[in-house]
């Protein structure tokens, strides 16, 4: 039996072999050519002796055609779009964050990591906000998602940021400056502004183009829902939209303000998290 210590080829991101993945039962035999193992344990804990870190963490991941945009850069704490380089080009995976397996080091010792899956700097970085963000996200006041819900625009949000997932790194809500609780009555308004952060990695003027016109579309939509004839807001009023790089927006910034993710959260769905969003 091979033994495992800090030489270990593995790290956090490479994928098992079709081989070693059903070796391991990770995967069920029919679908081995669509379903991978990919290792999400940190670097630090593999290199661990096994008798301090017995164990490493492997999630289940489905190669799909392509990406769509509210599964990209980690926006949605359930479900991730990662793009790895291959021997084909570029190859995404569909990653669940409920389709984690524990495995054995001295199981996983036998076997090598594939060598024709890649992840860059970026989708390692992505991957690690993801794994993160499944306990660190944020929580709204509950009355503040029935209002967002019985106006339709937790959808409409959904539908505008879906063709631009590639460019929009997140989405940042700031409820009442900071003093947010729950709103029971229907003239109480909520004060919402929000902040539409976009990537400038790759090509920064398209994404500042496609942050704008989310913003534009965002603006419309919430006037259009809860704006009222009456030239008063109703529920909801969004004072401000704006679109932002992610080289502006400090880390400051970000602890004082709440991540929207695309499957959000009320106070009742999760307990509301202290940490800042990923």
């Amino acid at each position: 039996m091979a033994e495992w210590n800090r030489t270990t080829p593995w790290r956090q991101g490479h994928i098992l072999t079709h081989e070693a993945a059903a070796a391991l039962k990770l995967i069920p035999a029919e679908s081995a050519e669509r379903t991978v193992g990919l290792v999400i344990s940190h670097d630090c804990d593999l290199a661990a002796d096994p008798s301090k870190e017995p164990n490493v963490e492997v999630i289940r991941a489905t190669l799909i055609a392509e990406s769509q945009g509210q599964f990209t850069n980690s926006k949605n704490a359930r479900t991730l779009h990662l793009q790895f380089s291959s021997g084909d080009g570029r190859q995404w995976l569909e990653l669940h964050a409920t389709d984690k397996l524990t495995i054995s080091k001295s199981d996983l010792a036998a076997f090598v990591p594939r060598t024709d899956f890649k992840l860059d700097r970026s989708g390692h970085s992505t991957l690690e906000w993801w794994l993160a963000a499944r306990y660190r996200r944020s929580a709204f006041p509950d009355s503040f998602v029935d209002r967002l819900k019985k106006s339709g625009l937790d959808d409409k949000l959904t539908t505008i940021l879906k063709p631009h997932g590639e460019h929009i790194r997140s989405i940042f809500f700031e409820l009442d400056e900071g003093n947010e609780e729950e709103k029971n009555e229907a003239a109480d308004t909520y004060s919402l502004r929000i902040y539409v952060l976009y990537a400038t990695e790759s090509d920064p003027e398209t994404a500042r183009l496609a942050a704008e016109q989310v913003r534009d579309e965002i603006e419309a939509a919430f006037r259009r829902k809860l704006f009222k004839p009456s030239q008063r807001w109703n529920h909801i009023e969004l004072t401000e939209c704006i679109a932002v790089s992610d080289e502006v927006m400090t880390v400051a910034q970000t602890m004082l303000l709440k991540e929207w993710r695309l499957e959000y959260l009320s106070l009742r769905e999760d307990p509301p998290q202290p940490m800042r969003p990923g």
